[in-house]
């Protein structure tokens, strides 16, 4: 991937606006959602009693899909957003899994979850939110000490501006305007995979692997998947 022409344009980092929350939630991300969990099964095939953590879990789609992928996993999400919070409750009551799936309102700077040791953990499209990129990784290492993992899936940025443009156009043609300008400014503050790699190189010292999977999105993972 090229070096892109512009800088990152940093996003707000909740989605703390019930309108902008709700948008979120009806926007039609079948395609991505469903590819995050094909990837996550492919590297890390047998996660059934698995006790996972989901940073910014969001409206919970990613949550449902994953416990509904995996029997008897369990899943522990945070979100700093309230109204996300609300929804993925709602979701997750609607698909029956309240006894699978827990959820907490906090921030990563918080620390969510010290008490619990997991087997994995799992993240997707909040890493372009984050503009405090070390604390963020220090939680994410932190959590996956000894014999846990890592898997995150998220935007990179476009090589320019005009393509940032067409990916909207491509992807959110159908979604509200509230849904495209999410997109749009999301695409303008992701990192680039060199980038990401900087970001590691200050606070991880172990393999890892990170790959473009769409012409939109990377995966970086650990290679200590149990």
């Amino acid at each position: 991937m090229k070096n892109p022409v512009f800088e990152r344009v940093p996003e707000k980092e909740l989605m703390d606006d019930v309108a902008q929350a709700t948008a979120y939630a009806n926007a039609n991300f079948e395609e991505p959602h469903k590819f995050f969990v094909e990837l996550l099964h492919s590297y890390v095939s047998n996660l059934k009693h698995s006790k996972l953590l989901d940073i910014g879990t969001g409206d919970g789609d990613i949550a449902i899909r994953v416990a509904k992928k995996f029997s008897s996993s369990r899943i522990y999400g945070f979100d700093g957003s309230l109204p996300m919070l609300d929804l993925a409750k709602r979701k997750i009551s609607e698909n029956s899994l309240s006894e699978r799936i827990h959820l907490k309102h906090s921030l990563i700077q918080d620390t969510p979850y010290k008490e619990i040791n997991f087997d994995g953990i799992i993240c997707n499209s909040v890493l372009h939110h984050i503009n405090d990129t070390k604390s963020y990784w220090n939680y994410v290492i932190n959590k996956a000490k000894e014999k846990s993992w890592f898997f995150i899936m998220d935007l990179a940025r476009p090589n320019s501006i005009s393509e940032a443009e067409s990916l909207v156009t491509l992807y959110a043609k159908n979604e509200s305007n509230q849904l495209k300008l999410d997109f749009y400014n999301s695409l303008l503050a992701a990192y680039t995979i060199e980038e990401v790699k900087l970001q590691l190189s200050q606070v991880y010292n172990e393999e890892y692997e990170i790959i473009m999977v769409s012409d939109r999105h990377f995966i970086v993972f650990s290679d200590t998947f149990a």
